[in-house]
């Protein structure tokens, strides 16, 4: 018993050494985005710089949240807006609270139907916008010390870290890929087959062929997408790609709207062109507003362009 207590108060200690890890690199310009992924939300960090006389700005969004955690985060002063909620914000008392934590800590977050906000709980409606490095600082601090404050997390490990550059206790995560070769429908029907990068080339018509690739984690960054449209697109050929969003995350692309309003919707540079086409510091990566309150479907990518599908949040 005494080990295992060891191994998970190392465990936390190195996840704290981690997330203040990234959360400097992103106030230092070192990372643009980052995020926190629990078991209740997911928390996205992002920076951007502003003109030579002002410092860098960063916001952060907790994709979904409840009354009790919204009320936690008032009573330590950190103040913060919920963009998609078209409903007015409740107000609770020191008596409510301490009543929802308990709720919490035995259904593991799903509280029951408290008051004219609650039906809003645990939906993308919840999203919670932190603006300002000093709201953000505040959130920093709040999730630092996430054991102390959320109780319905303290029996899950530790959350988990993503972000597209290499940070204090990081580990490499390689998702699962699947590949199959497919008859076109208008052929014969043929039996699909799994293939590895050893197989022989068929040597029928390729025409009569498509390639499917199933690509599956837990999470899969937005990092991970550009870099396989990529690669996808670096050989010359057509795709059609669908998205199965995390429903946790449904709401985050609001944090896209922040950056177009900073960003140059008409680059008349290469300067220009070079900075909005590289968001977040993906490379290859332009920012549509269209996003801001959707997210993606389908994607597919024809004779050098891409048709986006998305759907309202």
């Amino acid at each position: 018993m005494e080990a295992q207590m060891d191994f998970w108060s190392n465990r936390q200690s190195a996840w704290e050494d981690a997330f203040r890890s990234l959360y400097y690199m992103l106030r230092k310009s070192v990372c643009d985005i980052f995020y926190v992924c629990t078991a209740q939300f997911v928390v996205m960090f992002i920076g951007r710089d502003g003109s030579k006389e002002s410092k860098r700005a960063c916001n952060a969004y907790i994709s979904q949240s409840t009354r009790s955690l919204r009320s936690l985060l008032r009573e330590h002063d950190i103040r913060f807006s919920m963009p998609l909620c078209h409903s007015k914000v409740e107000e609770i008392t020191t008596e409510d609270l301490v009543e929802l934590s308990e709720i919490e800590k035995h259904n593991l977050g799903q509280i029951r139907r408290l008051g004219s906000m609650s039906y809003v709980d645990n939906s993308p409606q919840s999203l919670l916008a932190f603006n300002g490095n000093q709201n953000v600082q505040g959130l920093y601090d709040f999730i630092l010390n996430y054991r102390f404050f959320l109780a319905s997390l303290t029996s899950a490990d530790v959350p988990v870290l993503y972000s597209p550059v290499a940070f204090q206790n990081a580990a490499l995560s390689s998702p699962e890929v699947r590949c199959k070769e497919v008859r076109k429908a208008d052929s014969i029907s043929f039996p699909q087959k799994e293939f590895n990068m050893k197989d022989e080339p068929y040597l029928g018509s390729s025409a009569s062929f498509c390639y499917s690739i199933e690509i599956k984690d837990a999470y899969l960054p937005p990092w991970v997408i550009c870099s396989l449209c990529e690669a996808m697109c670096s050989k010359g050929m057509n795709f059609e790609a669908s998205f199965v969003t995390e429903s946790s995350s449904t709401g985050l692309n609001v944090g896209l709207e922040s950056v177009c309003q900073k960003s140059n919707p008409q680059p008349t540079t290469v300067e220009d062109f070079q900075e909005s086409s590289s968001a977040f510091g993906i490379s290859n990566t332009l920012i549509s507003p269209h996003l801001c309150s959707a997210f993606l479907k389908r994607l597919k990518y024809s004779n050098g362009s891409y048709t986006a599908s998305v759907s309202s949040v």
